[in-house]
């Protein structure tokens, strides 16, 4: 996991890689707070190119990720049930999509 964090941060940045547990256990529980997991880190890209690096590097790390979007979601889907590192996409502006590959 050590390695996987430092290659995200040098991908993403260091203040985009967030560890500390009383900034991540937000991203742990739904909204609804029926539904409460937990992370080693909070991931937060800015650009689809730099989701498409951290999915690569947690490939090659074997670190599961989980993805999430607003944090809304009613049956715990984004929630890190299993120690999942969190994927946060909060900070895309914009999603670019391949048409053809689509």
């Amino acid at each position: 996991m050590r390695e996987f964090l430092r290659d995200c941060r040098d991908a993403l940045g260091a203040a985009h890689v967030v560890v500390d547990a009383d900034v991540t256990g937000g991203y742990a529980t739904d909204w609804t707070g029926r539904f409460r997991g937990s992370t080693p880190a909070v991931l937060r890209p800015g650009t689809t190119a730099e989701v498409a690096e951290v999915v690569g590097l947690a490939r090659r790390h074997l670190v599961a990720l989980v993805p999430q979007g607003g944090n809304t979601g009613l049956v715990g889907g984004g929630i890190p049930l299993a120690g999942e590192v969190v994927l946060s996409l909060g900070r895309l502006q914009r999603l670019d999509v391949d048409e053809t590959a689509a």
